[in-house]
């Protein structure tokens, strides 16, 4: 429970990043944040254990099934390929932008991340990386609009990539990559270097279904 409590309000607590480059990372973390905390409550209500299934579309359809997210908007992201989805129609995995950890319940660390955005595998160790699956990396904000296009705007800069996280603990992050620190994109110490697995086997469910190993 202490840990808990640290993490919720270091969550809390966390500031935005500064200036408009980052307000879509900040918008991102704060989404990460409102899906992690709408599967607490079907946890409560299902002995403990998180919501499960062959994709994280398949999971978010479970939430919004049960009452705990009413708007699909939440799981987009723009993102080459993903649309928005539309309130009383079944979710698809075009709608969704995040990849949820399979195999959570109450007894799980707090530092396991629970919802993070989707195009990076996760290794589910003390100290491990999220390394991009979409080369180089994900390209989360750099598509321009129609009239943007048409007007020949450049695309947006949003500062550094990386994906939000939200952390079964409470807190929220955004970490960014820095694609000059490594050749492989990695994201050091996405999983925290004190996470211990507790006899858990955690798999990364993508919208599309189970990462392959």
């Amino acid at each position: 429970m202490g840990l808990f409590l640290a993490l919720f309000f270091c969550g809390v607590c966390l500031g935005p990043m500064g200036g408009p480059r980052f307000a879509r990372h900040n918008a991102a973390m704060q989404q990460a944040r409102q899906i992690g905390q709408c599967m607490f409550p079907y946890s409560t209500d299902h002995n403990g254990v998180y919501p499960d299934g062959n994709s994280s579309t398949e999971v978010f359809q479970k939430l919004i099934d049960g009452g705990y997210v009413t708007d699909p908007a939440i799981f987009y992201v723009p993102l080459p390929g993903k649309v928005k989805g539309v309130v009383g129609q079944k979710l698809k995995p075009e709608n969704v932008c995040w990849d949820v950890t399979s195999g959570v319940d109450s007894r799980s660390s707090d530092l396991v991340p629970l919802v993070f955005l989707t195009g990076y595998r996760i290794n589910y160790a003390a100290g491990g990386s999220a390394v991009p699956i979409i080369k180089p990396y994900p390209p989360f904000w750099s598509v321009r609009t129609w009239s943007e296009w048409w007007n020949g705007a450049p695309s947006p800069d949003y500062g550094p990539s990386g994906s939000a996280v939200f952390y079964k603990g409470n807190n929220a992050m955004y970490i960014k990559l820095w694609p000059t620190t490594n050749s492989d994109y990695a994201m050091t110490n996405f999983v925290s270097p004190d996470f211990q697995p507790d006899g858990h086997t955690y798999r990364q469910l993508t919208p599309d279904g189970p990462l392959p190993p």
